[in-house]
C-alpha cells in the first residue's frame, strides 16, 4: 500500500504565489493624480464663473475670480511635480482651462467694461487678445523646455493678470478716475503682442533651488498682500511684464550698438 503524503508535504510541492507591488504603485500614482487635476478643474471653474459675473455686471468680482484661477493655476504645477504624477492628459487639460480662465475670460470682462460702446472695434481688440493667448499655449505645448529659466512671452496668466487688476485697481479705490477708455485697446493690443513674442520672461516656477533673496523678496510680496492686495497685485503683474520688455529692449539696444561698432572695422580698405 502507497504511503499517504503529510500535509506538510503537499504544502511544501505548492508553489507560493509571488506578492506584486507594482499596482499598488499604480493605485497611489493614479489617485495622486487627482490632486492636480482636481485644481486644474477648480481653475476652469473660477474662469467660467468670472465670465458668469461679468456678464451680470459683477466686474470687480469678475476680476478677483480671474486672480483666484491665477492661484489654482500655479498649485496645480506644483502638485504635480511634487507627487511626480505629470501627464499628457493633465497638460492638455490645463491648456484648455488657461484657455478659457486667462484668454476669453479677462477679454470678455474687459471687452464688457470698457469697449462695449464701439461693438466692432471692441470685438476686434478682444478677439486679438484671446487668438493671441491660444497661439501662446500651443507655442508652449510644442517648443522644448528651455534648459534656461525663463518663458518665451508674456505667459497667458501674466497677461490676464494684467487685464484683471486693471479692472480690480480702478473699482477698488472709488476716488480714483476712471481709466480713459482710448488707453485700454492699447493695453490689450500691447498684452497680446507680448504673449506671442520673443521677449524672455523669468520662470520663478522652474527654478530648482530657492536662494535667500528670492525667500526675502516672497516674504516681502506676501506682507504687501496683506496690507494693501489690489495695489500689490496691480504693482506686480505690470511690473513683471515691463520687466521683461525692459531688458529686452535694453539687450536689442545693446546688440545693435555693438554690431555698428564693430561693422567699420571690417570696412576698412586693405593697405
Amino acid at each position: 500500500m502507497a504511503e499517504t503524503p503529510e500535509v506538510s508535504d503537499v504544502q511544501e510541492a505548492v508553489p507560493q504565489p509571488e506578492v506584486v507591488e507594482k499596482p499598488r504603485r499604480r493605485f497611489n500614482s493614479k489617485h495622486l493624480s487627482i490632486l492636480p487635476n482636481a485644481c486644474t478643474s477648480m481653475n476652469l471653474f473660477c474662469g467660467y464663473l468670472s465670465i458668469v459675473m461679468t456678464s451680470q455686471g459683477e466686474f470687480l468680482l469678475a476680476g478677483w475670480l480671474i486672480l483666484l484661477a491665477n492661484i489654482f493655476d500655479i498649485l496645480d504645477g506644483r502638485l504635480a511635480r511634487l507627487t511626480s504624477v505629470e501627464s499628457r492628459f493633465g497638460a492638455e487639460l490645463d491648456s484648455l482651462a488657461d484657455l478659457v480662465s486667462f484668454g476669453v475670460s479677462p477679454a470678455f470682462l474687459v471687452y464688457t467694461r470698457y469697449l462695449d460702446h464701439d461693438r466692432i472695434f471692441g470685438l476686434v481688440i478682444s478677439s486679438i487678445f484671446v487668438i493671441c493667448g491660444a497661439l501662446r499655449l500651443a507655442r508652449f505645448n510644442v517648443t522644448p523646455h528651455s534648459k534656461q529659466d525663463v518663458f518665451v512671452g508674456l505667459p497667458i496668466p501674466a497677461g490676464a493678470g494684467i487685464l484683471a487688476t486693471m479692472t480690480i485697481f480702478e473699482l477698488q479705490f472709488f476716488n480714483f478716475p476712471r481709466i480713459p477708455a482710448i488707453v485700454i485697446p492699447f493695453v490689450v493690443a500691447i498684452t497680446a503682442f507680448l504673449m506671442v513674442s520673443t521677449v524672455e520672461y523669468p520662470a520663478m516656477k522652474k527654478t530648482p533651488q530657492t536662494s535667500g533673496k528670492r525667500k526675502l523678496a516672497v516674504a516681502l510680496l506676501l506682507v504687501a498682500l496683506i496690507v494693501n492686495p489690489p495695489m500689490t497685485l496691480f504693482f506686480f503683474t505690470w511690473g513683471f511684464a515691463l520687466y521683461g520688455l525692459t531688458f529686452s529692449l535694453l539687450r536689442n539696444t545693446l546688440s545693435l550698438f555693438r554690431r555698428f561698432k564693430k561693422k567699420p572695422q571690417t570696412e576698412l580698405p586693405e593697405q
